[in-house]
């Protein structure tokens, strides 16, 4: 029987995503000015405000956040359109849509998203930011971005696009490596070798050797327990494997009293051990003292060798001159019985009885 051979591909899988991941999380850290320049508000700001102040510049259609610092926020921003060379009148409404773009920073600055705008025409607007009640808003600063433009400028830097595939293929590589390792235990075909034990019980045989391996493949069982006489095998093997050049006879075994007959055994048995112990006799030795058996007498065959000598020289076939002549038994033929009657006088004598 020949051992499973292990998969290899499972572990294969699992040393390449490993790698893989390792490797794209090193050259994605390696991209902090990348990812700063398209997601650090500081930088990538349209317009930007301190305290209470108002600026204005040309925008373009799309999605706009109002960003703070964390714990730099406590100011209201509105976003006017301007109309000729006057502030419009009612500022625009605030919503903040749905964008890709998050503003982070490589440094660990937390970033707010205070409010948002879709500008639906471009022109001139106006950012105008106050502080919240009687807090002071000095030295806090509000950045407006057009997340449109930088929700998918990383992937203009080559090295952040190398990581990022990197990463995601070791990400999948690793569960793909689980599965097929899990596939291959499921096909894998259970193979052992089960022994019978004295008892009758069923075991598995744990070690298997290469010498085993050989005795399997000649038909030979080793996990068999050798039983030891006087139930040992008395010569009677197997005549494809290994046997023996003579026959070995278990008759002067039982002559000599070292192998016991059936009948002895059945004597053990019953608790005879006087019987069990008698030598048993050759049945097939005839002692010196014992005549020969005599020949069955029967009738000599005339050979008739001069019919034979003639038949031999060519002549004729002679025949027998004084042929037998088959004598048959005299039928005798059969004498009628009177019947009795049954009124006679003897049936007449027994009832007077």
């Amino acid at each position: 029987m020949v051992a499973p051979v292990r998969n290899p591909w499972p572990t294969r899988l699992a040393i390449a995503g490993a790698v893989l991941l390792l490797l794209g999380a090193f050259v994605m850290n390696s991209q902090g000015d990348a990812i700063n320049e398209a997601y650090d508000a500081r930088q990538v700001a349209t317009m930007t405000t301190t305290g209470s102040e108002m600026t204005s510049g040309p925008l373009e259609e799309g999605c706009y956040y109002a960003v703070t610092i964390d714990g730099a926020n406590n100011v209201d921003v509105n976003l006017t359109k301007i109309e000729g060379s006057a502030l419009g009148d009612t500022p625009l409404e605030q919503k903040i849509c749905a964008s890709d773009w998050t503003p982070m920073s490589t440094d660990g600055t937390i970033f707010i998203i205070t409010s948002g705008w879709v500008v639906g025409e471009e022109a001139e607007y106006a950012m105008e930011t106050t502080c919240q009640g009687d807090s002071d808003c000095t030295n806090e600063s509000v950045y407006l971005v057009h997340t449109n433009l930088y929700q998918y400028a990383v992937f203009d830097s080559m090295g952040f696009v190398i990581g990022f595939a990197s990463c995601c293929s070791g990400l999948l590589l690793l569960p793909l490596a689980g599965v097929v390792l899990w596939l291959s235990r499921v096909n894998k075909q259970a193979t052992s070798v089960v022994m019978m034990n004295p008892d009758g019980t069923m075991s598995p045989a744990t070690e298997v050797t290469p010498e085993m391996m050989a005795a399997f493949a000649r038909g030979e069982n080793p996990l068999q327990q050798r039983v030891d006489a006087p139930f040992a095998d008395t010569g009677l093997v197997d005549t494809k494997h290994d046997a023996p050049e003579d026959f070995i006879d278990g008759k002067q075994s039982v002559m000599s009293g070292n192998l016991l007959t059936t009948e002895q055994v059945y004597s053990l048995m019953r608790g005879d051990v006087e019987q069990a112990t008698q030598q048993v006799p050759d049945p097939f030795q005839r002692s010196n003292n014992e005549p020969a058996p005599a020949k069955a007498a029967g009738p000599i065959k005339n050979p008739n060798t001069k019919t034979i000598a003639s038949w031999d020289e060519g002549g004729p076939l002679q025949s027998d001159s004084t042929p037998t002549k088959n004598e048959r038994k005299t039928v005798q033929p059969l004498k009628k019985v009177d019947e009795k009657d049954p009124t006679s006088k003897d049936w007449k004598d027994w009832d007077d009885i």
